[in-house]
């Protein structure tokens, strides 16, 4: 028999995202398309043993020995591209926790409550998304999947005004346990319009105002710039409203969030006391907390009065380094601290 003669570009191959459907891990229909630096196929963690006790005898594993059972197994994933309008009210939100029906997002971080919410809940439909994932499709291709009830655990923003014409990109992981039946998964469409990207992008020039690192008194002309979120998700419970395998409640932030800004700004004298800052204060004394704001960019001098802001009221430098390119400049890590019942804002409007 002949090999076919057909040839695919790897462009054809499209992943898309959505806020679930209806409840919590009910699978969406209509996706946003993500315009993918690439794209990689969910991981499936189904539980897979060969030669369970008491099974057959002989020299190598029979099909027999094996087992494959993928109820209450997670699956994971990441992708990667160009932030868009759409797509940020989108990641953002998930990956704080927080619902989608807004434009605006902050953290208490003094709060000693875990968000959490139900597997099936209507009432936090907006805390969960479906991924869909798109091979070549068609007739004779069963290669597409939507996996429903995805959190995002892991965000990265970046920008840089002389890169991708200054388009910002993120970098987001999520993983889910609602379950997708083995054996009957794929489909010859996952979602439609997979070649239809936004325009909408955002760019870091939309923070247009001011650049702020240890109070107003500090403006800075930012080279490049990057914030990660790091959301973990725990599964608590098994059979989440009768569905078998799916966790009965969600609970993020366990055993902690973490939010931490990677900002590159020219070296000047507006700086060079984040030097100290990076060993703290004293001997023995708790790392240096930065003056509010730690870190601050927005398109309005007032940050809450504009459409565009990113702020983290206080953090600690926890990492310094020179930049060498065309100018001098330094790398500075700021972590954000739970020290303000508005540890962090980001307005998106």
């Amino acid at each position: 028999m002949a090999i076919n003669a057909s040839f695919f570009s790897s462009k054809e191959l499209a992943v898309g995202v959505a806020v679930d459907l209806s409840t919590v891990g009910a699978g969406a229909t209509a996706f946003t398309a993500i315009e993918s630096d690439s794209v990689s196929p969910p991981t499936f963690n189904d539980i897979k043993i060969d030669r369970r006790g008491g099974s057959g005898s002989g020299i190598m594993t029979a099909t027999t020995d094996m087992f494959h059972y993928g109820a209450g197994a997670s699956i994971e994933g990441s992708v990667s591209g160009f932030l868009t309008d759409e797509l940020f009210n989108i990641l953002m939100p998930n990956s704080l926790g927080q619902i989608e029906a807004t434009d605006v997002w902050s953290v208490d971080g003094t709060s000693k409550d875990n968000a959490n919410f139900e597997h099936g809940a209507t009432s936090a439909l907006e805390k969960t998304l479906s991924f869909a994932y798109n091979g070549v499709g068609g007739t004779g291709f069963d290669d597409c999947i939507v996996i429903p009830g995805c959190v995002i655990t892991s965000l990265t923003i970046t920008g840089d005004p002389n890169e991708d014409g200054g388009r910002m990109k993120f970098d987001a992981s999520w993983t889910s346990r609602t379950p997708v039946t083995i054996g009957a998964g794929y489909s010859t469409t996952a979602f439609s319009g997979a070649g239809t990207h936004s325009v909408n992008y955002c760019f870091l020039g939309d923070y247009s105002d001011h650049v702020y690192i240890g109070g107003a008194s500090f403006p800075v002309l930012l080279k490049s710039f990057s914030l990660s979120i790091e959301n973990p998700v725990v599964f608590a419970g098994f059979g989440g409203s009768a569905v078998n395998g799916a966790p009965q409640t969600y609970v993020r932030s366990v055993p902690e969030m973490s939010i931490t800004a990677n900002p590159v700004v020219k070296y000047d004298v507006n700086v060079d006391n984040l030097w100290e800052n990076v060993r703290g204060s004293a001997e023995g004394v708790q790392a240096e907390t930065l003056a509010s704001p730690a870190f601050e960019m927005a398109d309005n001098a007032t940050y809450t009065s504009g459409s565009r802001a990113i702020r983290i009221t206080d953090g600690t430098v926890t990492e310094m380094a020179w930049d060498e390119g065309d100018y001098l400049g330094v790398s500075v890590s700021i972590k954000a601290r739970g020290d303000d019942a508005v540890s962090f804002y980001v307005k998106h409007a």
